[in-house]
């Protein structure tokens, strides 16, 4: 019996394209269930960059044709095979390992709270709420029209909880994080000045985005950390440990 393909091992497939049918649609699925596979998909494609920029991808084609003449040679009485491939496997994980030093070097190097946001941030999708009375701004929040949005939320003399998260996400759409900020502290003081709770969870989850995308790594952590630890927080799957990591590494200590 074959023993079963690692995660490592499927996403690679799934990054070349290698994966067809059931296998495909289920690592999708995972990879959307698990915000720490999710981690390392980005891992490995950041890894398979680093492989193209610093050539190492032939470092290793190198070492097959070496090994297939040893493998040859070793076959002769006397030889020894299982030496020769435990060798060979010695020489392809010293550069596995150059291969993700280079990774995480990259990472190190290139990570702004800004490429965080980019990698997390995903509009909004507003669901219908059945028998509750239309906010004159859905409709244009729905189209996509987020300046529409932004003018319209502008104009309100008294905006309501819904107004004010859906002008948060239309600013961070249009990449105004302070003005997307102001919009969401709002927000909670207004739930907490009347003892509510609506928008609570998407409210915590993208003014973490929003400080992201202003540059206050600092300021975001601690909600991120927050939705992290809490497995029924609809945001939890969002935020992996590795994405905590990387984002800990931007703030001075």
């Amino acid at each position: 019996m074959n023993e079963p393909t690692s995660n490592t091992e499927l996403l690679i497939q799934y990054l070349d394209g290698e994966l067809e049918g059931e296998e495909l649609q289920s690592i999708k699925n995972n990879i959307e269930a698990n915000p720490d596979l999710l981690d390392e998909l980005e891992n490995l494609r950041l890894a398979r960059e680093a492989v193209n920029s610093y050539g190492l991808r032939e470092k290793i084609r190198a070492i097959h044709p070496e090994m297939m003449r040893d493998l040859k040679e070793k076959t002769k009485p006397g030889g020894s095979v299982t030496k020769m491939i435990f060798q060979y496997g010695l020489r392809v994980a010293a550069v596995l390992i150059i291969l993700f030093g280079i990774s995480a070097m990259y990472q190190y190097f290139t990570g702004t709270p800004e490429k965080l946001f980019s990698a997390k941030f995903q509009s909004f999708e507003l669901r219908e709420l059945r028998g509750e009375p239309v906010n004159p701004i859905e409709d244009v929040y729905k189209a996509g029209k987020m300046g529409d949005v932004i003018s319209a939320f502008n104009k309100i003399n008294k905006p309501s909880q819904e107004d004010y998260f859906l002008a948060g996400n239309a600013f961070l759409n249009s990449r105004q994080p302070k003005n997307a900020i102001d919009a969401l502290i709002k927000l909670q003081e207004t739930n907490k000045s009347l003892n509510q709770h609506l928008f609570e969870e998407d409210t915590e989850y993208y003014l973490a985005l929003a400080y992201l995308d202003n540059g206050q790594a600092a300021q975001a952590l601690p909600i991120l950390e927050k939705i992290h630890a809490d497995p029924n927080h609809p945001y939890n799957r969002q935020v992996g440990s590795w994405f905590l990591l990387k984002l800990k590494r931007l703030i001075p200590h």
